[in-house]
């Protein structure tokens, strides 16, 4: 489970069945510039994206260190991105914006980056 509390990006890791406790895995302080508005997770690349006021998503990915590292995603909105979503196959996701629009986004391979189709 992932939760935005103002700019930072706290996660969690679901209990065992014999404990009823969920445990704090990673906090990231600042993760956006502003407020996080969305966050979605992907349980088949077990991905984050999460988006902000400040007009950025981030794609949060677990590396081998064990840390979640973020890749930018170019929107080229004017506003606010506001919510967020996986595709059911973890390939795509889309944001909806404050300027009424929605950005459906894949992976770049050639720029390392995420950007709308």
């Amino acid at each position: 489970v992932a939760v935005g509390v103002e700019k930072d990006l706290i996660i969690y890791a679901a209990p065992e069945a014999s404990k009823k406790t969920w445990t704090k895995v990673a906090e990231i302080e600042n993760a956006h510039g502003l407020d996080i508005s969305g966050l979605d997770w992907s349980p088949v690349t077990n991905s984050i994206v999460s988006c902000s006021h400040d007009r950025n998503a981030y794609v949060w990915s677990l590396n081998d260190a064990g840390e979640w590292k973020p890749t930018l995603c170019i929107l080229h909105v004017s506003r606010a991105a506001l919510c967020c979503a996986w595709s059911p196959n973890g390939k795509k996701f889309a944001i909806g914006s404050g300027c009424k629009t929605v950005s459906v986004c894949q992976f770049d391979e050639e720029q390392t980056w995420w950007s709308p189709t």
